[in-house]
């Protein structure tokens, strides 16, 4: 399948999803699997409800996914064949997520040591969490490096083996919250899931897809829904190009897509329940 081909065939399926959540009234656009809050059990107030479940891999699916631009093969000696990950790219998507390095995440040297002519660099990283605002931190995990050179069958001292070392332990520490996941579990081996990556983070570049770009055109979206009288008037907001934004929208930020959706489920439901009435009240 062509990337073009890819593409599409997700951009049907995501539009088939939206639509299947927007013609179902009442579900606000949330995931299925969301459950409802902590109190008391709806149906029989004396008992309580289940506890609020906790996406524990929120942070391992919002770091998982690898730009491939940021990724080279490589080959080691024995045949040895791999994934080369970009440690700039690393920086950048931790900030991205957590905010600047020193401020919402960091690393820190826990232990050194040289053996076989190998420099070993213990490291871990911490981070605080977006949404309890903890601050946590991975496990240790060496690095190493050797501390020479061999160019034209000649060995020469590596100044740069210290930062490689700390480099290869900090790249250890952060797949343990996700970064790169889809690297080691070999899914870059699949050209159609490469070829999605290319799709997502070119999306993901997309002015009109940032923050700030979403939240108007979500305030828009209300903004419309409020004017329409009748389901002939939402089917029209929803042609005029809103379906296609939102595919788009659902490939950067979903949580954006289902809250949008949601708002025309609930307008559809709020219209119903009106023509429901309004037919009673003429009977």
């Amino acid at each position: 399948m062509s990337k073009s081909e890819t593409v599409v065939a997700d951009s049907a399926a995501t539009e088939s999803a939206v639509a299947a959540a927007a013609a179902t009234p009442g579900t606000g656009g949330k995931p299925a699997s969301a459950s409802a809050p902590q109190g008391s059990n709806p149906s029989d107030p004396s008992k309580p409800s289940e506890p609020t479940r906790i996406d524990t891999l929120y942070l391992w699916n919002r770091l998982k996914r690898t730009d491939p631009k940021a990724t080279k093969p490589f080959t080691r000696a024995g045949g040895f064949r791999g994934t080369q990950i970009d440690p700039t790219w690393r920086f950048q998507m931790m900030t991205e997520v957590f905010g600047p390095i020193g401020k919402g995440w960091g690393y820190e040297q826990m232990d050194w040591t040289i053996a076989e002519r190998m420099i070993f660099i213990c490291a871990r990283v911490w981070y605080v969490d977006p949404e309890t605002r903890e601050k946590c931190f991975t496990g240790p995990q060496w690095g190493g490096t050797e501390m020479v050179r061999r160019r034209n069958g000649m060995e020469m001292p590596d100044d740069e083996c210290f930062k490689m070392s700390m480099t290869d332990a900090v790249g250890k520490c952060l797949l343990q919250i996700g970064l790169a996941a889809d690297v080691y579990m070999g899914q870059f081996d699949d050209s159609k899931y490469r070829e999605e990556s290319e799709a997502f983070y070119a999306a993901k570049s997309n002015p009109e897809l940032q923050p700030a770009a979403v939240e108007a055109f979500e305030a828009e979206v209300k903004r419309r829904l409020g004017a329409c009288l009748d389901l002939d008037d939402l089917e029209e907001v929803w042609r005029s190009g809103v379906g296609t934004r939102l595919r788009e929208i659902g490939a950067v930020d979903r949580a954006a897509q289902h809250r949008i959706t949601g708002l025309f489920a609930q307008k559809k439901a709020e219209i119903l329940k009106r023509e429901e009435e309004d037919g009673r009240e003429a009977a």
